[in-house]
């Protein structure tokens, strides 16, 4: 049963890792690249804007030599799980009951959990075993450029590091492989994996990820730059982190409103704008990116979960139909 499931899946198998090693030394170059850049113009080690070695001017400067890589690829891992559940997972178990092989494979004595497991086993580990190591590789490989990716805790970032990465690969090929156990219609399967994943991630991104942990808040004022950010690497809020909210205070600590469109051309800067509208203070929340591994854990546990509830699901309908 082994070796037929092997057979049916192999070219699959082999693009995908393919895929995944095609990746990855692309990760490789890049990374050795931006070393070099760094080491070369005397801000190696800088990940984010800070007095002294690390300027704006010098990092701004790095930025605009990735920008174009840092576009793409991100955008590429972003996409990679989703098309391996769709190529990989869809056609599992779909292409069988199109084809009618099933009825050969259930007619030799093995049995529908024997068949549905193998098949699983045999397609899925390695495809999610080499997107695993890949997510790995993508945490190695951007982490010199972590400036210009914005840091890791936002997206694409966040999704395209880390064990995340794994844990999407699974569920989007057991989203893939139940709805085509179900289905029983290949090309069904593909289009539901693609709407019911992006639907799954911008759904944990925007509502349960911000609940992980508590945020960090800071203060500080107008003048020392807390309301921009980090152009001038004066803020309370560090480059890599994710903000996740702010407040306004005048001098005397009331909390006002800031409203972005009356700033006016004639303005120098921000600072110059909240001032002007009588903002004393900010008050900054955020998840720095110490936090992102225990981000990553905890995303990935929910994902794996839903996964395995999934597959679940596909085997209950498998036992529960007529083949």
């Amino acid at each position: 049963m082994i070796w037929v499931a092997w057979r049916q899946q192999r070219t699959q198998l082999l693009i995908s890792v393919l895929l995944v090693g095609l990746v990855s030394a692309l990760l490789a170059f890049f990374r050795f690249d931006a070393l070099e850049y760094l080491r070369s113009h005397g801000i190696e080690g800088c990940l984010r804007i800070e007095k002294e070695r690390c300027t704006s001017s010098a990092m701004n400067a790095f930025a605009s030599e990735y920008r174009t890589y840092v576009s793409v690829v991100p955008m590429l891992l972003l996409c990679l799980p989703v098309l391996l559940g769709m190529f990989a997972g869809a056609p599992l178990f779909a292409r069988e009951f199109e084809q009618g092989t099933h009825i050969f494979a259930l007619s030799q004595g093995v049995r529908r959990g024997r068949w549905w497991a193998t098949k699983l086993v045999v397609a899925g580990v390695p495809v999610i075993g080499a997107v695993a190591a890949l997510g790995l590789a993508a945490t190695w490989g951007l982490r010199p450029l972590n400036f210009v990716t914005h840091g890791r805790m936002m997206t694409p970032g966040f999704e395209t590091q880390g064990l995340v990465v794994a844990a999407y690969a699974a569920l989007a090929f057991a989203l893939g492989a139940t709805v085509g156990l179900l289905a029983r219609n290949t090309v069904i399967a593909m289009a539901a994996t693609l709407a019911l994943y992006v639907v799954f991630v911008a759904g944990v991104g925007a509502g349960a990820r911000p609940m992980y942990l508590d945020p960090v808040e800071k203060r500080g004022s107008v003048t020392a730059g807390a309301a921009i950010g980090s152009g001038r690497g004066g803020s309370v809020v560090p480059d890599d982190a994710w903000r996740v909210g702010d407040s306004y205070f005048d001098a005397s600590g009331v909390e006002v409103t800031f409203d972005p469109s009356s700033c006016q051309s004639a303005d120098s800067n921000i600072e110059t704008c909240l001032e002007r509208q009588g903002i004393a203070t900010v008050s900054a929340r955020f998840h720095p990116d110490e936090n992102f591994w225990k981000f990553q854990l905890a995303e990935s546990g929910i994902v794996l979960v839903i996964g395995f509830l999934l597959l679940g699901l596909g085997g209950w309908g498998l036992h529960k139909r007529l083949l």
